[in-house]
């Protein structure tokens, strides 16, 4: 005969409460084993039990319920949900390279291939003499973002198109602040940027050490053969107006420029060299 439990057992044993084993049958994701005429009284299999596990290393991953469903609707073939934990990931492997780039307590990580998607942007170019100037422009960007309602995209950092090569010079400079939105913001206001192929260096230090990281990582990018298709920029992680707790040194960014399609043979070389991840 088959075992079952009771709403109580499984709760103890999933480490959820009763209220989130009725929400899951309510969103169609768990039906019990049995369910008593007399009593009402429900009960559930191992089947249940492993696929409530399951659906709580959904969530903890930070997708949703309906993820979840999507994921067993499809038997587990969903596109929808092969993109989310796509992004999902990007997302959590950023935050343990910045973490571990100040543990290590570098300058830069290895020079990366990578794709950049494609989103909107709000901008406008600003001139100015030093690091400082882009910081206090960028944040004043950002305040024009959250007055005219638009909402910043959370996947995307805030980045500085600079003019020039990106390393401080006497005299004036020009650049573009940027600030990725949702999709849904795009008016005759924002930029669209295509998703495009780049090289990437991350880059920890003060002003000081990321004006040295721009030398470097024009040095790389010619030694690796590289064509540049657009002008550099400068992603700011943690900076002064988004993590003000954070001392100067520990400040995180990274440095991109867009780059020409690389062909299959290219792609091989490059892995071969190992002198670069390919994303």
């Amino acid at each position: 005969m088959k075992k079952l439990f009771t709403v109580g057992q499984v709760c103890k044993c999933c480490g959820v409460s009763r209220s989130t084993v009725l929400r899951m049958e309510n969103r169609g994701l768990l039906s019990p084993a049995h369910v008593d005429e007399n009593t009402g009284y429900r009960y559930y299999d191992i089947y249940n039990v492993t696929k409530i596990l399951h659906i709580q290393m959904f969530l903890n991953m930070g997708l949703t319920y309906d993820d979840a469903y999507s994921y067993y609707l499809s038997s587990g073939k969903s596109p929808e949900l092969l993109s989310a934990l796509k992004n999902r990931l990007t997302l959590l492997t950023r935050a343990y390279e910045e973490m571990k780039l100040r543990m290590d307590d570098k300058q830069h990580l290895q020079p990366e291939i990578i794709t950049l998607p494609e989103y909107v942007c709000y901008q406008k170019e600003f001139e100015g003499t030093s690091w400082s100037d882009k910081y206090r422009d960028m944040y004043n960007l950002f305040g024009e973002v959250v007055e005219k309602g638009y909402r910043p995209l959370i996947s995307e950092r805030l980045f500085v198109i600079n003019n020039s090569d990106g390393r401080e010079k006497e005299g004036a400079n020009t650049y573009i602040c940027c600030v990725p939105l949702e999709p849904s913001c795009a008016d005759a206001d924002t930029v669209f940027y295509p998703s495009c192929t780049a090289f990437s260096m991350l880059c920890y230090g003060d002003d000081k050490a990321i004006s040295k990281a721009h030398a470097e990582f024009d040095e790389k990018l010619r030694a690796l053969g590289l064509k540049p298709m657009g002008r550099k920029r400068g992603i700011g992680i943690v900076s002064g107006y988004t993590g003000k707790e954070f001392l100067q040194e520990n400040y995180v960014s990274r440095l991109i420029v867009p780059i020409e399609d690389l062909d299959n043979e290219e792609i091989d070389r490059l892995n071969r060299s190992g002198l670069i991840k390919i994303r």
